[in-house]
């Protein structure tokens, strides 16, 4: 298992961003229109196994919440048997089953627990999110990983795109807690980034909590890697924090494509949706969520999708118990990120 101490992790995060060891599990060739981070990378293709079972998702369960995390001294551990309990429960529940009837999805979902996305897991449970209903299909938007199905016209359901039905639940889960408290085509910019970085936290906690995730480099997720490396590069010269929204960041994608080069999430351009066309609310469990990505100890988040909300995330985000430095340098390890310096030299042994 991997030993990190918060001083070490700091120390280690301090550091600048630097070129990752393993393109190969990053963003390479054009999908869809949009280019890769690293274009040297070798290409991307999505997983080619026959899709999971129902066992083999709930096998993943256990192994995920079952097993000792990945540091016993990380925040970012996964939570102890009685999380493994809850969701195996509800994997097996007969009203989940038919919400979310394919495995995959359903194990992805079930994922999100005890994590930084648990309140948007609890939203959909308790039919307060934006989606009641999952499923696979066609999307529309070839490229988006969960959307509205293709000749779709129930406003409540969304799917996940049927080229990644064999992708590994972990994989699909960060795209969830992107989706599940989702405006659609009223989203704006400041929301699109938001729940990108959220997407890209709860990555994160699933890289910190089972680093091995890393190994098994399919297109989905080569393509969730690309945007956690976005959110754990996007942090000031010197400092061990890291934000959504950090404008004086150095780049964050180290030796990558220069068209794509950015100082965070904030500043790339996902819609040219005016503010004004946009629902701009931010949903409760949106904003409980943020606070899982803070010491806890902040000003209320504010309730739009704003600038305020910008400067509200460069003050607040970096710290606590499942975006600290700990769990963002267990994540960067995994990535390849911090292959120098004297924290990368934390003790490594095989359960």
């Amino acid at each position: 298992m991997n030993e990190l101490s918060t001083v070490q992790a700091e120390e280690l995060l301090r550091l600048p961003p630097s070129v990752p060891n393993n393109l190969a599990l990053f963003s390479s060739n054009t999908l869809f229109g949009q280019p890769g981070i690293y274009p040297q990378g070798p290409p991307m293709q999505p997983a080619s196994n026959p899709p999971f079972t129902e066992e083999q998702c709930a096998a993943v369960l256990i192994e995920f919440f079952g097993q000792s995390p990945a540091s016993p001294a990380s925040p970012a551990s996964p939570a102890s048997s009685h999380q493994l309990e809850i969701s195996l429960r509800l994997f097996s529940e007969a009203d989940l089953i038919q919400r979310v009837p394919d495995p995959a999805v359903r194990a992805a979902m079930l994922l999100l627990g005890g994590g930084p996305a648990e309140p948007l897991l609890q939203a959909f449970l308790q039919g307060k999110a934006a989606v009641e209903r999952l499923g696979i299909g066609p999307v529309i938007g070839e490229g988006r990983v969960i959307g509205t199905e293709v000749g779709q016209e129930d406003p409540l359901r969304r799917v996940l795109n049927q080229r990644y039905e064999s992708e590994h639940p972990a994989a699909i889960a960060p795209s969830l807690a992107h989706a599940l408290c989702h405006h659609g085509a009223t989203a704006s910019n400041a929301e699109e980034a938001t729940l990108h970085g959220v997407l890209a936290a709860t990555h994160t906690w699933l890289l910190a909590s089972r680093p091995s995730l890393a190994n098994t480099p399919t297109e989905l997720f080569r393509r969730q890697a690309s945007l956690t490396l976005t959110l754990l590069n996007a942090r000031s010269p010197g400092s061990w924090l890291a934000s959504i929204r950090c404008q004086d960041g150095p780049g964050t994608i180290p030796g990558g494509n220069p068209g794509l080069q950015c100082a965070d999430l904030w500043s790339i351009p996902f819609t040219s949706t005016p503010p004004e066309e946009c629902d701009l609310n931010i949903p409760l469990a949106v904003q409980q969520t943020l606070v899982l990505l803070t010491s806890g100890k902040t000003d209320s988040v504010p309730g739009l999708y704003s600038e305020q909300l910008g400067l509200w995330l460069t003050h607040n985000l970096g710290q606590g118990q499942f975006f600290g430095a700990v769990p963002r340098a267990l994540a960067g390890m995994a990535l390849g990120l911090h292959d120098r310096g004297p924290a990368s030299a934390a003790s490594t042994t095989e359960e």
